[in-house]
């Protein structure tokens, strides 16, 4: 996004500074071509708003560049990790990447957005989660948080991580929701422990019993 803008505004800039040096080299051209690009700044240039809009870009649109160029620079940022031989430079799309399929192998995760930054050589990250609401949300964070750490320190080698911020973004409730299943089975279970009652058996009683007796 930032990469996209830094272009945009060094589009502009590139425009105002090709009108601005058409505008100043025009006194040293023939009369003619001179003329015609007064004629054409006239024009253009008529009104007082159009003039106070040129100046006020001319002023921000750098500003507006550098604004960009770091925000882009501190966006693709990268984790160092220092060894004897060597040193080991994972970029900040590995890692997101990284945690996006680690993450989404979650059965309850439909979608996750990692948000990195590396401050003081540590790792701080964001989750922001959407899921499939059939559980009680901490278990389900606590999962993703784990889920999370175990990539980062066991698969990309990172040891210095901040507490890991699970943010629930949005979520997909199920058919019924979840609070009206676990009433539902808080209700069935003591009506099936009340039908669930032992059958006593009768004895049964031998035929002989039942033969008069003979004098």
């Amino acid at each position: 996004m930032f990469k996209l803008l830094k272009k945009v505004c060094m589009f502009l800039i590139l425009i105002q500074l090709f009108i601005t040096g058409v505008w100043a080299i025009a006194p040293f051209t023939s009369s003619w071509l001179e003329g015609k690009i007064n004629r054409i700044f006239d024009l253009v240039f008529a009104l007082d708003d159009v003039k106070f809009v040129f100046s006020v870009l001319m002023l921000l649109l750098p500003l507006f560049y550098i604004l960009f160029a770091i925000r882009a620079k501190r966006r693709h940022a990268s984790y160092t990790i220092r060894g004897k031989e060597g040193n080991s430079i994972i970029s900040e799309m590995s890692i997101q990447k990284s945690l996006i399929s680690a993450v989404r192998t979650i059965p309850t995760v439909v979608k996750v957005k990692p948000i990195i930054k590396i401050a003081g050589g540590a790792l701080n990250v964001t989750l922001i989660t959407y899921i499939r609401l059939d559980q009680y949300i901490p278990n389900i964070c606590e999962r993703v948080r784990r889920r999370a750490h175990s990539t980062l320190s066991e698969v990309l080698g990172i040891d210095r991580i901040l507490p890991i911020d699970v943010k629930i973004q949005d979520v997909n409730l199920p058919h019924p929701p979840l609070a009206e299943k676990i009433r539902a089975r808080s209700q069935k279970s003591p009506q099936e422990g009340a039908s669930a009652q032992p059958i006593i058996s009768t004895p049964e009683i031998p035929p002989e019993e039942f033969h008069p007796k003979e004098h």
